[in-house]
């Protein structure tokens, strides 16, 4: 039988019954969330350099199937 999540409901004080995943807790109780999304800052810059470079790629390999006809 798979463990059970365990953690304590806020509104009955029970443990949780849900299965849990590999971190121990299940989906409700610390599950999936990695953090909140970046938005702002040094994520998001690099982000933007990274798709212009590969923009730029784009266009150059383009240019080159054009010129190879």
């Amino acid at each position: 039988m798979q463990a059970r999540c365990g953690a304590h409901c806020r509104t009955t004080g029970n443990p949780c019954l849900n299965f849990q995943m590999p971190n121990g807790r299940c989906r409700m109780h610390g599950g999936k969330s990695s953090g909140r999304p970046q938005t702002s800052g040094a994520y998001v810059a690099q982000v933007i350099l990274e798709r212009q470079e590969m923009n730029s790629l784009l266009k150059e390999v383009n240019m080159l199937l054009k010129s190879a006809r």
